[in-house]
This record gives C-alpha cells, sequence and structure tokens, in this order.
C-alpha cells in the first residue's frame, strides 16, 4: 500500500520520533511505499491564508500547499503520529487538516448545504498513534476519549 506517515511533534528526539520512526521501518519492512511529512521539520504553516479562506467555497487556492495535497492523494493509508495537547492534536496538525484536507480535494460541498460528499476513494484506512501525559482512565473516563471522537468524525 501507499503509505503517508504524518508526524506533529516539535522535538526531536521525542516518544512521537521514536514512534514515527517504528512505523516506517515496519511499514518498510512489510514492502509497502512510504512517503513520510515532519510537520515542524518541514516547516509547515498552520494558518489559513487570506487568499485560501476567501476561495473556501469557490474553487480552493492550492498553490501554497501543492506539494502536501499531492501525498495526500497518492495516498491509500494515512499514519498519524502526535502528542495529544489540551484535548486535542497540535495546532500545526490541525492546520495541516484546515489547509490541505479542503474542497474540490478531500471532498466536495453539497449544492444544498447538505452533506459533504467525498473524494478521497483512493483512502483505505487511517491510523492515529498518539502520546498522551494523563493516565488513560483521565482520557477514557473523564475525557471520554476526545481525539478519537474528533477523528471518528472525520473518518
Amino acid at each position: 500500500m501507499r503509505c503517508l506517515i504524518v508526524t506533529a511533534h516539535p522535538l526531536n528526539p521525542s516518544l512521537c520520533q521514536t514512534l514515527s520512526n517504528a512505523a516506517i521501518d515496519t511499514l518498510m519492512d512489510a514492502k509497502h511505499q512510504c512517503r513520510h511529512v515532519d510537520l515542524y521539520r518541514s516547516g509547515f504553516f498552520p494558518a489559513l491564508t487570506p487568499a485560501e479562506r476567501a476561495s473556501y467555497y469557490s474553487g480552493f487556492e492550492t498553490t501554497e500547499v501543492a506539494k502536501e495535497i499531492e501525498d495526500l492523494l497518492w495516498a491509500e493509508t494515512i499514519v498519524l503520529i502526535f502528542p495529544t495537547w489540551w484535548f486535542g492534536p497540535p495546532a500545526i496538525l490541525k492546520g495541516w487538516f484546515d489547509r490541505v484536507w479542503v474542497p474540490g480535494i478531500a471532498y466536495d460541498h453539497a449544492a444544498d448545504l447538505g452533506a459533504i460528499q467525498p473524494r478521497l476513494r483512493q483512502l483505505r484506512k487511517v491510523v492515529a498513534i498518539t502520546t498522551l501525559g494523563s493516565p488513560w482512565w483521565v482520557d477514557w473516563l473523564i475525557l471520554r476519549r476526545p481525539v478519537r471522537r474528533v477523528l471518528n468524525q472525520l473518518f
């Protein structure tokens, strides 16, 4: 399979970097094709530009994220590796979704503003590997697994 590994952690070394390297090694040993995007190391800018936001419903301006979109359209499997901070992913990963998973690429808006229509037909699997500084029971019992709930809405 064609696997896109997206890592979002500012420190190197870190547990997320170690997990990312292990995921890449495991996938390559299994003869999968891999592309790796380290959002921090690549200098990915997570905020929508004014031009991108203005074009959101009328042909999204993709010039600045063309490589990231190419990787997304190439992937059959996406592996997201990130820490959970403040009940969610780091802002840089949220920004990757905001700027790369856009109308005309990842989905189409319904003409009547109803449910969106998915476009990533080649995408078979999304895996999230996340670290958390709290005990497991805080995430499960008190917070009710917020990262899982958000990602389940996307996929």
